[in-house]
């Protein structure tokens, strides 16, 4: 069984700069929010393009950096650690075109792991959803409308723990729709 993840949401009306103690309202406070997330945004997405191939997948389905010691569960370590992070002059500005188009903006460290954490989990959903793919192509049925108990039983000995009728049901339609 899977863990269950819960968030809240939250509004922020207002923000003091950390320079003066002025206070901003909601307008600034979210061109300035807008702003980090089209960065981490786009960092993220550097990331994906980068290592969205079968060779970089099967590195990080290892589980296993080059020194052969278990990745950390915390997706920014994993991908540090397997030298994936991006990568970043020595006064840390990164090369990025933000929603102002600022290129060569400064990128604290916090901000460039939120990026590398969120391409983590996309890679790590890449892989999750590329087991099951391989686990229902394996296991296709003879009849689409109904598995027999013994295709049922050849499907979930191959499938990755954990995964449930409905994640079954909508990868198998979009396999039938693709082919």
């Amino acid at each position: 069984m899977g863990r269950l993840m819960a968030t809240a949401t939250c509004t922020a009306f207002g923000a003091v700069l950390e320079d003066g103690g002025h206070r901003v309202g909601q307008r600034v406070l979210y061109e300035r929010v807008g702003f980090l997330s089209v960065l981490c945004r786009d960092l993220t997405a550097r990331l994906v393009v980068a290592r969205w191939d079968e060779t970089s997948l099967d590195v990080l389905a290892a589980g296993v950096d080059e020194r052969g010691e278990a990745l950390p569960s915390k997706g920014w370590m994993a991908l540090r650690r397997l030298g994936w992070n991006i990568p970043a002059p020595a006064s840390a500005s990164v090369e990025c075109v933000g929603a102002a188009g600022t290129v060569g903006v400064y990128v604290s460290d916090r901000v460039r792991r939120a990026g590398e954490e969120q391409a983590a989990r996309t890679l790590r959903l890449a892989l999750h959803r590329r087991a099951i793919v391989q686990a229902l192509l394996a296991t296709w049925p003879a009849n689409l409308s109904r598995r027999t108990g013994a295709e049922w039983a050849a499907l979930r000995a191959v499938l990755p723990a954990g995964v449930g009728g409905a994640e079954i049901r909508n990868r198998t339609r979009q396999i039938r729709d693709f082919a």
